[in-house]
């Protein structure tokens, strides 16, 4: 980029990981209608909280159903603005490796992790209220100092907190740590999650080039 204004100042949000947050007109009212709620199940044995933690569906492949279909092209319709829009990725597509619901009661929440064996993650929020829990970030790199700031913004803070309404989505990169937050609400909490992997050409030259299908 050309620097070209003279004193004015610019700010580059370098290396930055993008999360996209968008209010959509999904009808969650009919998708809530299709879950079974008798196949979520907790945690795993070795989570010492498990009475605590968030639900999530035994299926990781939901939208793989029929009955999904309509919903999961819109899901990836709306991932592309962010994959081909907001990152400029538009020589590659993308494929859905996993969908999955998650359910919180009062008092659960999830703990921090991060998705493996993935590029982006997701999740649309079927059932949610301001209090019901909201998805946090945090940044846990090794931090040099841990200043007090006046005022925290994206460009400085270590962690980010999004209140999701009923039909907001967001896509963000899966090694992105983030938890759902405690639920305080008498609402039950449902979303739906989902994992994302690019196919076609990798890399731009020489080894580091492969072709996933």
């Amino acid at each position: 980029m050309n620097i070209t204004q003279k004193n004015e100042a610019h700010i580059f949000p370098l290396f930055s990981k993008v999360v996209y947050v968008k209010q959509t007109n999904i009808n969650c009212e009919k998708i809530l209608h299709l879950t079974n709620e008798q196949n979520m199940v907790s945690g795993t044995p070795s989570d010492a909280n498990k009475k605590h933690l968030s639900l999530s569906s035994k299926n990781k492949k939901v939208l793989d159903q029929n009955k999904y279909q309509d919903l999961k092209k819109e899901i990836m319709k709306e991932f592309y603005e962010y994959a081909h829009h907001t990152l400029h990725y538009k020589n590659n597509k993308f494929k859905m490796t996993t969908s999955w619901f998650t359910k919180s009661d009062f008092g659960q929440e999830s703990n921090y992790h991060h998705h493996n064996n993935c590029m982006f993650s997701g999740c649309l929020y079927l059932n949610v209220d301001d209090d019901s829990g909201g998805i946090n970030f945090n940044n846990f790199e090794n931090l040099r100092f841990k200043l007090q700031a006046t005022k925290y913004d994206v460009f400085n803070c270590v962690d980010y907190t999004i209140i999701p309404k009923t039909g907001t989505i967001i896509f963000f990169p899966s090694e992105l740590n983030h938890k759902i937050l405690i639920n305080t609400s008498k609402l039950t909490r449902i979303s739906l999650a989902f994992n994302f992997l690019p196919i076609g050409k990798i890399g731009d030259t020489g080894d580091s080039v492969a072709n996933i299908k």
